[in-house]
């Protein structure tokens, strides 16, 4: 844990963890409700102990603290709407990929910021992971961030942090742009 922290405190600028209450380690019942590694809620850090290494927990733990720091600064973040505007763009994008390449897309709400678990199981479960990455290729950062909204920004908020800072900047540079805003606004 430690050496998490230590890594942590060279990643991520202290101001954008500051308010977050607790980091908890462990195995949660919710992480199999919600198929997921970790999750953010009330201003705390749940992050699985089931990893395989210290990069894919420190993964979860950056990409956790981006909704936390969605929540502090929502209004920055959103209210000039170019980073709305980006998304939907490239969902847009998305959908014409996916029916170029035969899928029914009609019943999906591609202009739905927000989490659908219709939505995420259309993506994962009817594309499957092997099509998603190829038509999110050069579209998202990663496929997850085609997810939401809070998604997008997240997995942003994890390449900006993470090593792949470059590649953010050529494929979301609105989003690029907004987390490098934030650093330069809220650093101290």
């Amino acid at each position: 844990i430690d050496t998490l922290l230590k890594m942590l405190e060279k990643t991520v600028p202290n101001c954008f963890y500051q308010g977050i209450k607790t980091i908890r380690i462990g195995n949660y019942e919710e992480f199999e409700r919600r198929d997921a590694s970790a999750f953010y809620r009330d201003q705390e850090l749940f992050v699985s102990s089931k990893q395989d290494n210290y990069p894919d927990i420190m993964d979860d733990i950056v990409h956790e603290i981006a909704h936390h720091v969605e929540t502090l600064y929502t209004e920055e973040i959103y209210s000039d709407t170019t980073l709305i505007a980006e998304f939907l763009r490239k969902r847009s994008q998305l959908q014409f990929e996916l029916r170029s390449e035969g899928y029914w897309t009609d019943q999906y709400d591609f202009r739905n910021m927000k989490y659908s678990k219709n939505f995420d199981e259309f993506l994962y479960k009817r594309v499957g992971k092997n099509m998603l990455s190829m038509a999110t290729t050069g579209l998202f950062i990663r496929p997850y961030a085609s997810i939401s909204m809070r998604e997008y920004f997240a997995t942003g908020f994890e390449a900006y942090y993470l090593g792949q800072k470059d590649a953010l900047h050529r494929i979301s540079p609105a989003l690029y742009q907004k987390i490098s805003d934030l650093q330069k606004e809220h650093h101290i």
